[in-house]
């Protein structure tokens, strides 16, 4: 399925191709099952040099989802248990496959996409990608919270 098919189209990230998706929604009683596997090579641009890079998104979904009817759960704010914070609700006798996809997509990307380990990134001073070699830029000094941070591992506060 494509992005804006997923309400994901006008994100930082793109894809050349679908998002490949293979569900399998099944009911048990009144719960949801949902199993399956969610793939995409998405582009971004990487966090630190801001070249494109790709990033992979492999998953496997299994969900289970409870009815939300009755109870506090329903309607209203309530404080969560602990069993509850895993826990999944569908209303209205069904689960919109969308949202499913949507929401795994949307948990399987990294907060900072590089597009490798040892990314130099972009020099503070001249802006030059420190990936294609060094810039020539003095060493930028150490800000007064670095040095406090220094002192303080060191014992020397």
């Amino acid at each position: 399925m494509p992005l804006a098919q997923l309400g994901l189209a006008n994100e930082s990230w793109w894809t050349d191709g679908p998002v490949r998706v293979q569900l399998l929604v099944t009911r048990e009683s009144d719960l949801i099952l949902v199993d399956g596997d969610i793939s995409a090579s998405l582009k971004f641009h990487c966090s630190r040099c801001l070249q494109e890079c790709a990033y992979a998104v492999n998953g496997a979904v299994h969900l289970t989802l409870e009815p939300a009817e009755g109870g506090a759960r329903s309607e209203g704010a309530h404080q969560l248990q602990a069993d509850e914070l895993e826990q999944l609700y569908y209303r209205d006798g069904g689960v919109e496959t969308n949202d499913v996809v949507r929401e795994q997509l949307l948990l399987s990307i990294p907060m900072r996409v590089v597009c490798r380990p040892d990314c130099g990134g972009l020099c503070p001073s001249c802006g030059r990608n420190l990936n294609e070699g060094a810039c020539g830029c003095p060493a930028p000094a150490a800000s007064r919270l670095a040095e406090q941070l220094k002192r303080w591992q060191s014992g020397k506060s």
